[in-house]
């Protein structure tokens, strides 16, 4: 069997050791060398795996990525003391560090260019599936196997059988990627994607922006998915060239990218070689399960209670004039510009509810 998904060829790519013309397919345990590990706030758990396994050195100072963003409210001095020693740490070996107020970290991940298309990048944190949104393979990995990459540059990963979701039609005007993953997660909840990495296809792709592709990238979690990839398409291209941009700026100002200072971490030039030679997916490739969403029938919904199978939608909900106690804005799933600027729209000029506490926080 020839034929391979887009996933297939990305696990290929990035497996070490297999001899030349073998390809790797769902099912196969290969030993993967990936482009980069991230480690944010639990990094200092995983300091703790590599001295245990016996390791002094990182193999490839290159591949980490540490990047704080879980407890950085925390200001007591235990949790500022093990922030400094990640610090610290990151500086003796070499490692990029991004230390708290940066951002999020699977945002720090897309937005300073460490996750790419084509590219394998595995995160000690469940949620970098996000890095699917830019056609990379993301998917988590335990702290013991960030441990072991740290030390090794490599580890073992079996790959997942892979799901085709097609997303058919166009989203209605105020429906948003939110929306989209929730619609899935409640739509198809007898585990149709249980362990499996899905593929996004269609033609209702093309008219969503990088910010809903990051949301139902990230959800894909929820849903029980380890991997949510979509293709290497024209808007992502475009997005690319203004991360480039970005990086290129930051290079001129004299940012240091990289704990090496080399910057920027890649051009224009290396996103149109990316997008002459992109992955994608064969005709003939096979797939466990396919699944297809008419984007044009989703409607905002609310997931819940209790876990994301059960969705309810806003009509239904704001029918019931359910009392709301406590609001949550932002996390890693949809704390980006197109969010916030519609959450600060609807927010100005008004007052919270009272009896309602609003939380905005990382």
């Amino acid at each position: 069997m020839s034929a391979q998904t887009l996933v297939e060829k990305i696990a290929t790519r990035h497996a070490v050791g297999l001899k030349p013309g073998v390809l790797v397919h769902a099912g196969d345990f290969v030993t993967i060398r990936p482009k980069h590990v991230m480690t944010h706030d639990n990094t200092s758990a995983v300091m703790s795996k590599f001295g245990t396994i016996g390791a002094t050195a990182i193999a490839d100072p290159r591949q980490p990525v540490f990047a704080i963003d879980h407890d950085i409210q925390n200001t007591t001095p235990e949790n500022l003391g093990k922030y400094a020693k990640i610090e610290q740490f990151a500086k003796t070996h070499g490692v990029d560090f991004y230390p708290a107020g940066t951002g999020i970290s699977h945002q720090v991940m897309v937005e300073y260019g460490y996750a790419t298309p084509g590219s394998m990048v595995v995160g000690s944190d469940s949620h970098s599936n996000l890095y699917g949104a830019v056609s990379a393979l993301g998917t988590p990995v335990v702290r013991t196997d960030a441990a072991a990459i740290w030390a090794t540059g490599q580890t073992w990963w079996q790959v997942p059988e892979i799901a085709r979701v097609t997303l058919a039609g166009r989203l209605r005007r105020g429906v948003v990627g939110k929306d989209v993953i929730i619609a899935l997660c409640g739509l198809f909840n007898q585990d149709e994607v249980l362990n499996m990495a899905v593929e996004f296809a269609g033609d209702g792709i093309a008219a969503m922006s990088m910010d809903q592709r990051m949301s139902i990238a990230n959800m894909t979690t929820e849903w029980g998915a380890l991997a949510g990839v979509f293709p290497f398409d024209v808007v992502l291209r475009d997005y690319l060239y203004g991360r480039a941009d970005y990086l290129a700026h930051r290079a001129a100002a004299g940012a240091m990218d990289h704990a090496s200072g080399a910057a920027p971490r890649f051009t224009r030039k290396d996103v149109d070689l990316w997008y002459a030679d992109r992955l994608a997916a064969d005709d003939d490739a096979r797939y466990a399960a396919e699944l297809t969403l008419d984007l044009s029938t989703v409607i905002p919904h609310v997931s819940g209670p209790d876990h994301v199978k059960v969705m309810r939608s806003l009509p239904d909900i704001e029918r019931e004039r359910v009392t709301i106690d406590k609001a949550y804005l932002l996390s890693c799933v949809n704390a980006r510009l197109e969010d916030l600027a519609e959450a600060a729209s609807i927010v100005k000029g008004r007052r919270v509810a009272p009896g309602v506490e609003f939380y905005v926080a990382a």
